[in-house]
């Protein structure tokens, strides 16, 4: 199931329902809420529910067996292998297939995020951290609680299995206000922005390489596409994290204005920050960071993305994206080691503005060509990709479905509504913004009216026929 399915909206008024009734029993409430996940997760494919339950059955019980054994280290690679070996096989497995069996493999939703969940609280445990959960239906609800299920944040066990135990679960929804806005933004960011932008450049990327695409510039397409990944995983954060408010938890922001990023290191400091931090915890810091001279940090910034990129799938492409990401976050280390950088950091008035807004434009362009290798898993399709930004017809510059004004008067309007509201807010927080309407009971409406009528314009003004799914879906 997804969020944009049409059944998707009964099953949240049951869930919710099951929640709310069950609030004074919780052995019930538990299971009320374990019991919906599972229907959730098992909508499509039942047999989902057998790797799921399989993953938490060796994360639970590797935990415990950390916890009382002296082979820590040995349990530990035990647990991690076992998961790494799993992800491995439902993801990898299509490239020894023949190509039609390849097309019809289908790996579980979700199985990156939960694997990465899991790893995160198994080494945890080990450094001791946190203590193993004993009750196995809590770390399964940890694991499989439907909104960060199948594309997160990828959630550590202190931001959600510590509130899982009696006395601990929530009995009412945490901000409801702010909740109901990150689902009516997180609509609109993906069945109005992501979807009409997806209609625009799926035929392009689709015959990137054939004859209906000679000449055609493709830089124009990646920009979209850039903004295309943004809306559709942001949105789907946004309401995974009202969902998650909803039933009173709080889970961490996933995204912070990524494209506004001066460098390759800021730009993962706010791109699917969840992931950042796994990857810098869990890879980067182990391999040893940046302890050991500039040369085996710059070693473990290109293992550490490049890991992260073929976590994404299989392929070359995928293993490019990650390395080019390595290259950049290592160019950024070198440069910030020169004299030229810090002379540049003591500018001042129009000089500072304007370095800094080129700044923004080269890391814009730089995740950009990456996304090449991103969007398109064929590794000659990405070249090509590449190739058409410098190689076009001067007559095919804006052609076809992206030249449609109303898209980019979409998208313009979008951003400078969005860049009004955090002129306004000064950099408060939405929690906190939320927090402070409490108080003002007209503001409280007027925020309550926008709210609804945004959820309102996204469910009616979404494109018919079928929804397409969330990118990170895939993952």
């Amino acid at each position: 199931m997804s969020f944009v399915d049409r059944d998707f909206l009964w099953f949240v008024f049951l869930a919710f329902g099951l929640w709310w009734v069950s609030r004074k029993w919780y052995w019930v409430q538990l299971c009320a809420l374990l019991g919906v996940s599972l229907l959730f997760y098992g909508h499509s494919h039942r047999w989902f529910l057998a790797v799921i339950a399989g993953y938490c059955a060796v994360d639970w019980g590797t935990a415990l067996w950390i916890e009382q054994t002296r082979w820590k280290r040995t349990a530990l690679t035990v647990g991690v292998g076992c998961n790494l070996a799993a992800l491995c096989f439902w993801k990898y497995t299509p490239l020894f297939l023949p190509q039609g069996a390849a097309q019809d493999w289908v790996a579980p939703m979700g199985i990156s995020f939960y694997s990465f969940a899991g790893i995160s609280y198994m080494v945890d445990v080990y450094h001791g951290h946190i203590k193993a959960e004993r009750n196995p239906l809590r770390y399964f609800l940890f694991t499989a609680f439907f909104p960060h299920l199948v594309a997160g944040p990828i959630l550590r066990a202190r931001e959600f299995l510590s509130h899982l135990g009696p006395g601990e679960m929530p009995q009412r929804p945490d901000s409801p206000l702010e909740a109901g806005f990150l689902i009516a933004r997180g609509y609109f960011k993906k069945l109005i922005v992501a979807d009409s932008i997806a209609a625009a450049i799926d035929p392009f990327f689709a015959n990137v390489t054939q004859l209906s695409a000679a000449g055609t510039w493709s830089l124009p397409y990646v920009w979209l596409y850039a903004l295309q990944i943004y809306f559709d995983f942001s949105g789907y954060t946004d309401i995974a994290r009202g969902l998650g408010l909803w039933f009173g938890f709080r889970w961490p922001e996933n995204f912070n204005w990524p494209y506004l990023a001066t460098s390759a290191q800021d730009f993962w400091r706010r791109w699917h920050m969840t992931l950042s931090r796994f990857l810098r915890d869990y890879l980067y810091i182990p391999l040893g960071g940046n302890r050991k001279g500039q040369a085996r940090a710059a070693l473990n910034l290109m293992i550490t993305m490049v890991l992260g990129g073929i976590w994404h799938g299989a392929g070359l492409s995928f293993f490019v994206w990650g390395a080019l990401h390595g290259l950049y976050l290592i160019i950024n280390r070198l440069w910030g080691a020169t004299a030229l950088y810090h002379k540049t950091a003591t500018l001042a008035g129009l000089p500072r503005r304007a370095w800094h807004a080129a700044r923004i434009v080269i890391t814009f362009h730089a995740v950009c060509l990456a996304w090449c290798f991103f969007r398109l898993t064929h590794f000659a399709d990405s070249i090509e990709c590449v190739r058409k930004i410098v190689v076009f017809d001067p007559a095919k510059i804006f052609t076809g479905d992206i030249a449609d004004a109303s898209l980019w008067t979409l998208i313009a309007g979008y951003l400078a509504a969005s860049a009004i509201a955090l002129r306004l807010s000064r950099g408060t927080t939405l929690e906190a913004m939320t927090a402070r309407l409490q108080t003002r009971p007209f503001a409280r409406g007027l925020a309550w009216g926008a709210t609804l009528g945004m959820l309102v314009v996204a469910l009616l003004l979404a494109r018919t026929g079928e929804k397409s799914p969330f990118i990170y879906f895939q993952f």
